[in-house]
């Protein structure tokens, strides 16, 4: 039976399967170091297996991964990805998009209240968990801090995807977490927004009316041949949208709102401006 799906065991695959594209190394030569099938290689590339110990030395060494930071790493991530999947409260639409999001060339989102989780700080998300669950237990918050700061490192790893946050203004006046929080967040925005794949636009307050009110969206291009994926979400569900007129709709609504929003440098400057008034 397939091991289920966890955010460790997804990137853990991501990090095996792109050492082992980096180095020229086909599947079938990787499963033959492990005496493994094919098939039991792409589970674990796609975070549906769990390697043992010995199998992870087998990959590190097959696909020269340099000692220090880079072992260390996939080391800690595969320890915690053997670990029985604990009660921690990821709903399975959740495991199913930060699968999805680990696999996107390209993401676009659209954002009202809250900063994108991808851009993040962990004060910020904490402040979010909080809010949103505080019934959770600490170790339950820093399980969900500590998997969104993996996510994040896509930004500025290897083939990074590319990263479009369409925001409204309400997101980054809204004091999540108070002022020293946000005032954190805001500085980390500006970080972000220059990186060479992070394009940030700020939607004023003064445009009023558009085509998206009250409906964030994140809309995931997975490969240059095949239809987005559409993700929605609410407090109880999730809802994946792929009917390629859905997906024009949400594709629309996007350019439209790019048409409306402020331009990277107008967007960094009110960014300082909100910055200056706290």
């Amino acid at each position: 039976m397939p091991a289920t799906q966890t955010p460790q065991r997804i990137q853990l695959g991501r990090e095996l399967r792109d050492w082992r594209e980096r180095r020229g190394i086909d599947g079938a030569a990787a499963a033959g170091a492990l005496m493994c099938s094919p098939s039991k290689l792409s589970r674990i590339e796609s975070g549906h297996a769990t390697v043992s110990p010995l199998e992870l030395e087998t990959l590190l060494a097959l696909y020269r991964v340099p000692e220090g930071d880079p072992t260390e790493r996939i080391r800690e991530i595969a320890g915690e990805a053997r670990e029985r999947p604990k009660r921690y409260r990821v709903a399975p639409w959740v495991r199913a998009y930060i699968g999805m999001e680990a696999e996107a060339a390209e993401i676009l989102y659209y954002q009202v209240e809250l900063i994108p989780g991808l851009l993040q700080t962990e004060k910020y998300t904490r402040a979010v968990a909080a809010a949103y669950a505080p019934s959770w237990q600490p170790a339950e918050v820093e399980r969900l801090v500590r998997v969104r700061q993996q996510r994040q490192d896509r930004l500025t790893g290897d083939d990074p995807p590319a990263l479009t946050a369409v925001i409204h203004e309400a997101s980054v006046r809204t004091q999540v977490g108070g002022p020293a929080v946000l005032a954190e967040q805001l500085a980390h925005l500006l970080r972000m927004s220059e990186l060479p794949n992070v394009t940030l636009r700020l939607v004023p307050f003064t445009v009023g009316a558009h085509a998206a009110m009250g409906s964030p969206f994140t809309i995931l291009r997975l490969a240059a041949d095949s239809t987005p994926v559409v993700y929605l979400e609410d407090l109880w569900n999730a809802d994946y949208v792929n009917r390629p007129e859905q997906v024009a709709a949400y594709t629309d609504a996007l350019n439209r709102l790019q048409e409306v929003a402020l331009n990277e440098r107008a967007t960094m400057a009110m960014i300082k401006e909100i910055m200056g008034e706290q």
